[in-house]
């Protein structure tokens, strides 16, 4: 019976994919003059890729292993060098999602000139922080092969953070070379929401989840607490959870953004239907809130995350100068994040109990109905159809709060296995990583100060 429902599971969770993959691929919208044939065959030839790589991560790390295979043991990394890893991968993050603002500042400035783009500073930016996820990559490679035995199913399974480190470099040199493969197909007559666009960011969530996995690694059991009993280390995991949000609601709520500025999302030839708004961001404040509470084991830590995004929003802004640029997601991402710690304090505290991923999709649902007229206020939005936006929240709200249980529960049971693997325990101290983000940070806003605009 197990059996049958892990099948099941794998096979639903694959329909699903497939289907928001074609949806949001005719939601990115097919270029001017593109024969409808070729997008369709390149979109397909996409997709087989990614499956691609599912296969490949079902086989390395899920499939069970053959008869005569004995099952490896446990190897951890040192705690230093996961914890170095987990730094490296959350600068890249934060440089990607600074990068990811003020590249599309001034593409809203100075136009969209595909290929003198290509190396201006906002992408020397990303840049930077696809390329920590690509060192690291070959350096788990290198670290596979070196020091582990057995072959590439056995290798992964001893060392589940650094095959994973292998197959997201993997999938983010695929991915980095398909946005200029598309605009060379299709000419630069692409949305945000292309394909390439939407492989990328899933590639940097992968990436950040990633550094999370490796920082919380660091980390022994602990009890719920609240945000008021912070711990210093889990700041690094709410800058990293910031970064998911500041991208992943930038990317795809683009759109309705430039409605603020007087721009009809109808002129840009579009079909983007009320309720995808809330859906959007629904998923993404849903799943970042849920795996906050859960992997920090601290009711708020959703809301401070969601905070923490906005405040780097606000300044980023102020920093750019650029009142073209909103937060008005950021701000209304808040209100659900607050319903995902009431209920994770109202479970933790009171009842003495985990909370589950059905009261934090309920807890969501009614906050986003409860938001719903302060984001049509924010954005502008006329009358509506309510059964549709109602029907959007449900479905994404149970969807994305039980992924991110699934996914959390998956972080914390390779955290208990790799803390008990762990033999020598010397960490980096504190003083030394606030050091590192400070002077990163500090390069950053020098970087910024003293470009040149592309004119």
């Amino acid at each position: 019976m197990t059996t049958i429902h892990h099948r099941l599971g794998w096979t639903l969770a694959a329909i699903a994919g497939v289907m928001v993959f074609i949806a949001f691929t005719i939601w990115g919208g097919i270029p001017a003059e593109t024969n409808l044939g070729l997008f369709w065959l390149q979109s397909s030839l996409f997709l087989l890729v990614i499956c691609v790589f599912v296969l490949a991560f079902w086989h390395l790390l899920v499939r069970p292993l053959a008869p005569n295979l004995r099952q490896p043991q446990k190897a951890a990394l040192t705690f230093r060098a996961r914890e170095f890893l987990a730094l490296l991968l959350a600068s890249g993050g934060v440089a990607t999602s600074i990068g990811g603002v003020w590249d599309e500042l001034w593409h809203r400035s100075y136009g969209i000139p595909f290929g003198e783009d290509l190396f201006w500073r906002p992408h020397l930016l990303m840049y930077f922080g696809f390329a920590t996820a690509i060192c690291t990559g070959f350096w788990a490679l290198l670290y596979l092969n070196r020091h582990l035995r057995g072959n590439f199913q056995q290798r992964f399974r001893a060392n589940t953070a650094a095959g994973l480190l292998i197959l997201n470099a993997a999938f983010l040199l695929y991915a980095l070379p398909a946005d200029p493969l598309w605009h060379w197909i299709f000419g630069e007559d692409i949305t945000a929401w292309s394909i390439p666009h939407l492989i990328l960011l899933t590639s940097f969530i992968l990436t950040q989840l990633l550094a999370l996995d490796l920082h919380v690694s660091t980390w022994r059991r602990h009890e719920w607490h609240v945000i008021f009993r912070l711990r210093l280390s889990d700041s690094l995991s709410l800058l990293i959870l910031a970064a998911i949000q500041l991208l992943w609601l930038q990317l795809m709520l683009i759109d309705w953004d430039a409605t603020l500025m007087g721009i009809p999302v109808e002129s840009l030839g579009l079909y983007r239907p009320e309720w995808l708004l809330a859906a959007n961001l629904l998923a993404c404040v849903t799943f970042t809130g849920v795996m906050a509470t859960r992997v920090l084991r601290c009711a708020g830590a959703a809301t401070a995350a969601g905070l923490l995004a906005l405040a780097i929003r606000v300044g980023l802004i102020a920093l750019f100068d650029a009142e073209m640029l909103q937060h008005v997601a950021w701000l209304a991402a808040l209100l659900p994040l607050l319903a995902i710690d009431i209920y994770a304090y109202y479970c933790s505290a009171i009842r003495q109990r985990e909370p589950d991923w059905r009261g934090a999709a309920v807890a969501v649902i009614a906050a986003m109905a409860i938001n719903a007229a302060l984001i049509r206020s924010l954005y502008n939005l006329g009358d509506a159809d309510n059964l549709a936006y109602a029907a959007a929240i449900i479905v994404t709200g149970l969807g994305m709060s039980w992924l991110a249980n699934r996914v959390a529960d998956a972080l914390l049971r390779e955290r208990e296995a790799t803390v008990a693997a762990t033999r020598e325990r010397k960490s980096i101290k504190p003083a030394v990583t606030f050091g590192i983000l400070a002077a990163f940070f500090a390069f950053i806003i020098l970087f910024i100060a003293t470009a040149s605009p592309p004119i």
